[in-house]
Parts: C-alpha cells; sequence; structure tokens
C-alpha cells in the first residue's frame, strides 16, 4: 500500500531556527533595554539624592556661618595659595545663642559631621573662655563637646574660603554620581 502525500504544512527545521533566533534576539533587545532604564532609574534617584542633600548642607551652613559672631578658622582669601591652602573644616563663634560656644563642621569618611563645643579653663570650668584664650601660664583653653552629629553623608570634598564672604566649594558622591555645588555666604555679624 502506498501512503498519500497529505497536505499539511509545517515550519522546516531552517525556519524553526531563524523564528528562535528572532525570538532570542527580540528578547535579548527588550532585556537589555529594561535593564538600561532601570540604571537610569537608579542614577536619576541618586543624582536627586545628593542635589537634595547638597541644598540641605548649604542651608544649614549658611544659617550658622551667616548668625556666627566670629570664624574661628583662618581661612585663605583664595584657593590658589599653596602656602595657605583652603581646609577642608570651619569653626564658627555660634551666634544662635548667648552662650559662648562654637560650631565645628569638619568630614569623617563621607560624613559631614556637625560638632558643638565650649573652651574653658581647668581652673575654674564654669567660665567658659574664646576657643584662643590662654591662661597666666600661657596654657590654652580645654575644650568641652556638648554634641556631635552627622549633618549629611556622601561628602567627597568641601573647603572654605574667603573672608566675607565666605566661599564654599562643596562635592558630593554616591555610586558614579557626582554633584559639585559652589556658595557664597556673608557673614551678619562679622
Amino acid at each position: 500500500m502506498k501512503k498519500e502525500k497529505s497536505d499539511y504544512k509545517g515550519f522546516t527545521l531552517f525556519e524553526a531556527l531563524i523564528a528562535i533566533t528572532v525570538g532570542v534576539t527580540l528578547l535579548g533587545l527588550l532585556l537589555s533595554i529594561y535593564v538600561l532604564s532601570i540604571k537610569s532609574m537608579v542614577s536619576g534617584q541618586d543624582r536627586s539624592e545628593i542635589t537634595q542633600d547638597s541644598r540641605i548642607i548649604i542651608e544649614r551652613l549658611t544659617r550658622d556661618i551667616r548668625q556666627a559672631r566670629a570664624i574661628a578658622t583662618i581661612l585663605p582669601i583664595h584657593t590658589s595659595d599653596p602656602e595657605n591652602p583652603a581646609p577642608s573644616e570651619i569653626e564658627i563663634q555660634d551666634g544662635h545663642i548667648d552662650a559662648l560656644q562654637y560650631i565645628k563642621y569638619y568630614v569623617s569618611g563621607d560624613e559631614l559631621r556637625r560638632e558643638i563645643a565650649e573652651y574653658y579653663f581647668p581652673s575654674d570650668s564654669e567660665i567658659l573662655v574664646p576657643i584662643d584664650a590662654e591662661d597666666d601660664f600661657g596654657n590654652p583653653a580645654q575644650k568641652n563637646i556638648i554634641s556631635d552629629n552627622a549633618a549629611a553623608s556622601h561628602i567627597e570634598s568641601i573647603i572654605y574660603y574667603g573672608n566675607n564672604p565666605i566661599y564654599i566649594d562643596l562635592t558630593l558622591k554616591k555610586a558614579q554620581t557626582i554633584h559639585s555645588t559652589r556658595t557664597t555666604v556673608y557673614g551678619r555679624n562679622l
């Protein structure tokens, strides 16, 4: 008996391989678009976060420096002075309260820290003295730290320079995202 040829038409092996190749290519393309969109979203979130951190840091520094009664840190006029490089910390006499206290901003790791301290002589710890005071024997005042808290994170670098105005150059970094800010602050009481 002879088998009859059927009219059923299917895919050949070659057609199936082409269909699989096109499908895998499209799937890879969709996957790469998805991965790129996720990376873009994460990068945008990082940029948004460090931009917000920068704004908060600058607002806080500006508020404290504007109210400062004195700047205890010696600041260079410009950043280009090799003999007097711009410092990465600043200490100011607190102008928000009547007590003789000092606020210090300094970098520890990737954090900007805000320290509040007062100075005194061991002979009479009840009397507060200026940061640069010396007793009758030429001994410097002792430091009593009242608080030391993190003010911000993701700090790459910060420098202070100028007399009045004071310039602040701030750079933040999170993952591969970098944000730089420069601001000018005029002290009201300086």
